[in-house]
Parts: structure tokens; C-alpha cells; sequence
């Protein structure tokens, strides 16, 4: 069974700090327009009281529920029939007028959900969103993770992750963490691999050979913010997506993962 999965900071669906403009709408176009099995989610805005008044078309549900809605015209768009998705919201940041957080789409039933709380300071409200998800190939452990901006910060997130996978998902399970790591540096990749006993994924060149992803900033990326870890698939392709269509619609780029499990 193959399984594509996406990772995506969505910016709370908004962008532009003068003359903000609300992208939910088109989001939820275009990650249907994926057609992940999976999709990590960063920055879903679960409630905000000021952007509801402002904007005239804000979502009544929270955005995860809102971005869970198939549009009517993606299966043209596709050429075949497509599925809403199950969802799962963790929240994290609370504040007077709202919450945001980490969200997973799911194609598949989610069997259950936690959402552990690594904060490391009180400015910064981190989380690790875990979910059991049942394929027709069996049970897997999908975690949406969000680190914080201090190196410091991310290197004890990183512990608190593997020490969190190490306790809830059995050695035998396929697994796959991806998010915004806010690893520009991408010093964290060999401690989560050996400490997760995972591989990080990465796109192949033209020549074949593997390259770092670029996410970050969209309009320009160079800097591999979001990443995937992975242990019992096999990577088929990955890529980031590109252009100025995407550029509009939050500050980083999506990337899109097809793997193929190889544990029964």
C-alpha cells in the first residue's frame, strides 16, 4: 500500500500585516488538490474572535473542521472521486480571543488522539499532536510536531519527542513525524533519526542524488523548516511545492511525501 502524505504551515490562514487577506478558502482548495492521505497541519487558528468580526467569510467552525470539508469541485479538478477527512485538532497557544494549534487529515478513521504539551518557555505555547490512524494495511502513529524558534528550545522538544514515542508507539509500528521544526540550521536531524530509529526524508535532484528541502520563506524558499521522519515505509518521491501561487497563501511551502509501507 502505498501513502502520500503533506506537511503545511498554514499561517492561521491569513496573510499580510497592512492589509491582512483571509486564505483559508483557497487552502482548503489546494491541499484537497494534494490528495494526501495525510495531512500535518501547523498554525490552524481553532478559534479567533477578532478575525471572525473582521473578516466576512470566516469559517464558523474551527479551521481544521472547515479545511476537513471536501469543496464541491475537487473531484473534477482530480478526475476521481475523492473522501472528506476525518480530523484531529490539538491546541496549544490560548489567548483572550481565541486558540490555535496542530491538526491532522486523515483519509483514513483516526482510532484515537493525544496532544502532549512541550512548551518550553511561556512565550512560546508548543505542542505534539499524536494520532493512531487505521489504513487497510494496518495501524499507524502519525505526530504533527511545531518546535520553538530557540535552538535550545527545539533540542529539548526533540528529546520530549522521542522520549513520547519511545513510551506510546511500539518498536514494530510504521511511524511518521513531520511539521515545522524551525530547524533552519538542521542540527536536529541526527538526534530525532537515531533517536526515533527513523529516517528523514528527502527529494532527490535531477542527478538523483538526495538535496535539503527548501520551505521557507515561499516566496523564496531556501531554508528546510518543515521535515518528515519516517520508520517502516520506503520513500517513492518528495517534493516541495513551488510558486507564486502558493507564495499567496502562507510563508512557507507545502511538502508532499509519496512512501510505501514495507512492515506488514
Amino acid at each position: 500500500m502505498r501513502l502520500r502524505i503533506a506537511t503545511y504551515n498554514i499561517h492561521k490562514g491569513v496573510m499580510g500585516l497592512r492589509k491582512p487577506s483571509l486564505t483559508i478558502h483557497a487552502l482548503r482548495d489546494q491541499i484537497h488538490a494534494m490528495d494526501a492521505d495525510l495531512v500535518f497541519l501547523q498554525e490552524v487558528q481553532g478559534r479567533h474572535d477578532k478575525h471572525a468580526g473582521k473578516f466576512e467569510h470566516w469559517p464558523e467552525a474551527g479551521q481544521h473542521d472547515f479545511l476537513a470539508q471536501k469543496p464541491s469541485a475537487i473531484d473534477d479538478l482530480l478526475g476521481h472521486a475523492s473522501q472528506q477527512y476525518f480530523t484531529a485538532y490539538g491546541m496549544n497557544a490560548v489567548y483572550s480571543h481565541g486558540h490555535h494549534g496542530n491538526a491532522l487529515l486523515s483519509r483514513y478513521e483516526i482510532e484515537w488522539m493525544l496532544n502532549q504539551d512541550v512548551s518550553d518557555h511561556r512565550l512560546e505555547q508548543r505542542g505534539l499532536l499524536h494520532c493512531c490512524v487505521k489504513t487497510p494495511a494496518g495501524p499507524i502513529h502519525a505526530m504533527v510536531a511545531h518546535f520553538g524558534l530557540l535552538y535550545r528550545s527545539r533540542v529539548r522538544q526533540a528529546n520530549k519527542l522521542i522520549e513520547h514515542v519511545a513510551s506510546h508507539v511500539p518498536e514494530n509500528m510504521p511511524l511518521v513525524v513531520a511539521g515545522d521544526f524551525n530547524d533552519w540550521q538542521r542540527r536536529l536531524g541526527p538526534i530525532l533519526e537515531q533517536g526515533l530509529t527513523a529516517q528523514e526524508v528527502m527529494p532527490l535532484d535531477k542527478n538523483n542524488r538526495l538535496t535539503r528541502v527548501g520551505s521557507f520563506p515561499s516566496r523564496f524558499p531556501m531554508l528546510g523548516l518543515d521535515r518528515v521522519f519516517t520508520r517502516g515505509f520506503k520513500v517513492q518521491e518528495a517534493t516541495v511545492l513551488h510558486g507564486h501561487s502558493w507564495a499567496k497563501l502562507s510563508d512557507h511551502a507545502p511538502y508532499v511525501v509519496d512512501l510505501e509501507f514495507i512492515w506488514p
